[in-house]
């Protein structure tokens, strides 16, 4: 299995990572923050980043400019998107350069559709919006569900109001009541979170909540579904186990793929695992 990287898109790129932090170039800035999978040594001694997010994890930090009127939001172009970046808690950028090759592979599949007169969409865990924004850019109209309000306020600036409707709510309960409904998409998007709070005492913890929502792909799509994206960022299954899940219970063939993206000098620093779904029939 070949990582599916990225190398350097449009106004980003990885400039070098090693000892648990990646530096990464959004645009005009340099950002410094934790990465626990950047193992090995830096090629670079002096990172001259603009901003730093302290501490060694996630949890523990904030960020700090290294210099004095640099802002905390601004755009950038990426996989021919315009994308805002926000700098955010746990060293958030707004912007996952990992997820360009699902941008992609969203607009490779549904552009040219022309007999379909409505194209439909399921984004879920959709975040801040590259993949709706793909969908949209491709003419599809999109459902964008997630619980968490600062990753659908973000969304909307990089989507709009055109062509994506914005849910808020937690993915699970959201699922069981568009199957209860009998509501289908031409295609479906997941990227869940390893754990997540969705407010009311809801939570989403990919051990035990990952399967259950697989299993409801088949009550989801059209019989015409032009392709199903999962992507994971844990450590508990590979890229062939998410693949196997969806085999399971869908007719056609899930590929495995690693994400990841790449320095100029060739080194990968992986960035989760996906399986896509396509019926190669249509």
């Amino acid at each position: 299995m070949n990582p599916d990287k990225n190398t350097s898109s449009g106004d980003y790129a990885l400039v070098d990572f090693g000892a648990g932090r990646k530096l990464e170039r959004f645009g005009n800035y340099l950002i410094d923050r934790p990465a626990p999978q950047a193992t090995g040594t830096k090629s670079l001694q002096d990172w001259q980043a603009d901003w730093v997010y302290s501490g060694s994890r996630i949890t523990d930090g904030q960020w700090q400019a290294q210099r004095e009127g640099l802002p905390m939001t601004w755009q950038v172009e990426m996989s021919g998107q315009r994308m805002h970046c926000r700098l955010g808690k746990g060293g958030q950028v707004g912007v996952y350069p990992e997820h360009a090759v699902c941008w992609q592979w969203v607009r490779e599949h549904l552009e040219g559709c022309y007999h379909i007169d409505e194209l439909r969409v399921l984004n879920l865990f959709a975040g801040t919006g590259g993949a709706t924004q793909a969908a949209v850019l491709a003419g599809a109209k999109v459902t964008h569900v997630d619980a968490q309000a600062s990753q659908l306020e973000l969304a909307r600036l990089n989507v709009g109001e055109k062509g994506a409707r914005f849910i808020k709510e937690n993915v699970m309960t959201y699922v069981e009541r568009l199957v209860r409904k009998g509501e289908r998409y031409h295609m479906v998007i997941m990227d869940p979170p390893s754990f997540g709070r969705a407010g009311k005492g809801k939570v989403w913890d990919v051990r035990c909540d990952f399967q259950p929502l697989i299993k409801y792909l088949p009550r989801l799509v059209t019989p015409d579904c032009r392709g199903i994206w999962v992507s994971l960022h844990t450590k508990d299954m590979l890229a062939e186990d998410v693949a196997d899940l969806i085999n399971q219970v869908m007719p056609g063939k899930a590929r495995p793929m690693q994400l990841g993206t790449q320095t100029a000098d060739g080194r990968l620093l992986e960035a989760g695992v996906a399986a896509t779904w396509q019926d190669d029939s249509l």
